[in-house]
């Protein structure tokens, strides 16, 4: 599992958000954002976020850390995001991943401040 999360950080950090959701998000993946309900399937899931993505002209991420234990794999992340506006949004996003078959088949993500 070390590897597989490993390459989705790489992904992330790439800014290859919608390829990490096909290659490693389960098909019935249920993912929340900050305690809401994000997506309940890996199709809306790339869907929402087709739309984040294609509103970016520039993006730094960093991990800060990462943490593995079991089929569990906690991934803090500090982002820096600019629009097509060139207005810059910076914060950093806490990923809690629960793997399963090499699938990604629940994700929390809560915002740090």
């Amino acid at each position: 599992m070390e590897k597989l999360v490993e390459d989705l950080i790489k992904m992330n950090q790439a800014g290859e958000v919608l390829e990490l959701c096909e290659k490693y998000y389960d098909e019935n993946i249920l993912m929340s954002s900050n305690g809401n309900i994000f997506a309940k399937s890996m199709r809306e899931a790339y869907d929402k976020q087709r739309g984040f993505v294609e509103a970016v002209k520039e993006f730094e991420v960093k991990l800060i850390s990462l943490k593995i234990e079991d089929n569990i794999a906690e991934l803090v992340f500090n982002y820096k995001i600019t629009d097509l506006d060139s207005v810059v949004n910076e914060f950093v996003g806490r990923h809690i991943q629960t793997w399963e078959s090499g699938k990604i088949i629940k994700e929390e993500y809560k915002s740090i401040n």
